[in-house]
């Protein structure tokens, strides 16, 4: 089949891409070098309910799984716990109001549980801390008035950054920002950071770093022009006085997914814990009535438009 009439094939009989997240246990090898990631659980998903934004936190011998859940083209954010076998309990709705979310950046500082989800429609970026956790959170702070995405929180010797990432209008490039950030019982400070190097379209956040052979390593979206979640890359984290940059070690591809029973051609995120690993998948499901829907849907509007 030709390339052209293989994107007809899809337009004409496919859905409008969307994701959902795949599990595995950890194979303990370096996350800069993938081979393979084979797929153990994959929560069930269709164009109008599915699941992105994997981000999976140990706590007290458990790990949750944070995660964004799209119903009806609105995205809030769910918890579920994730068993041995990779599959998850039953979900839980942590954060859902009249905002769109996603991203759930979950991390721990001075012994307190925090949470920064994606709130770009806000045009804020917000800082919540766990009453609760993991389930019940309250907006403590809004940390920058911007339309940001995929912020993101580490610890380095000490010290916690902060790396959000702009959207260019039009396309999947981001400018990127980084910032020290500062946490006290009584409040919270960015100080910024010069970010001089990168990649407009292969620097946006892809989940939490990685610690790793003394290293830390950050997950970054590979994208193009006009497409987004092609892909993933690995950058070897450094911070210097008030500078940030980075080194590219490695990527993931979706030729390197394994996943049975889904047509995928794409991921964006990628986690792990202790014990799992978690990515999204960029999926489209075949739909037979599409076109039959399409038709139906032009013929009733002009009988509707033929009636005022």
């Amino acid at each position: 089949m030709s390339l052209k009439v293989s994107k007809l094939w899809l337009k004409l009989f496919y859905s409008p891409y969307y994701f959902t997240i795949a599990l595995r246990r950890s194979c303990g090898q370096d996350v800069c070098l993938p081979v393979e990631f084979t797929a153990e659980h994959v929560i069930p998903a269709t164009f109008k309910k599915w699941a992105a934004d994997p981000i999976l936190v140990d706590d007290q011998d458990k790990t949750y799984l944070f995660y964004e859940a799209v119903h009806n083209d609105k995205g809030r954010i769910e918890v579920a716990r994730v068993n041995e076998d990779c599959s998850l309990s039953e979900p839980i709705v942590i954060l859902e109001d009249d905002c769109h979310y996603s991203y759930p950046l979950v991390f721990r500082w001075n012994r307190e549980w925090y949470m920064i989800p994606e709130s770009s429609a806000s045009n804020e970026v917000r800082l919540y801390k766990a009453i609760d956790f993991p389930v019940k959170w309250e907006n403590t702070a809004v940390l920058l008035r911007q339309a940001s995405v995929d912020t993101t929180v580490f610890e380095q010797d000490g010290q916690l950054y902060l790396l959000t990432y702009m959207l260019c209008l039009g396309t999947e490039r981001v400018k990127p920002q980084a910032y020290r950030l500062f946490l006290d019982g009584e409040g919270s400070l960015l100080q910024p950071m010069r970010w001089e190097k990168f990649n407009e379209l292969e620097c946006r956040g892809a989940g939490p770093l990685i610690a790793q052979n003394g290293n830390l390593i950050r997950p970054a979206q590979k994208n193009e022009e006009q497409s987004y979640g092609n892909g993933l890359l690995f950058y070897r984290v450094q911070t210097k006085e008030n500078e940030y940059s980075e080194t590219c070690l490695g990527t993931l591809e979706a030729s390197q997914v394994k996943v049975d029973g889904v047509w995928m051609n794409g991921l964006h995120t990628y986690a792990k814990s202790a014990h799992f690993e978690a990515i999204d998948i960029r999926c489209r499901e075949f739909d037979f009535w599409k076109i039959p829907r399409v038709l139906w849907n032009k013929l009733r509007r002009i009988l509707i438009g033929g009636k005022q």
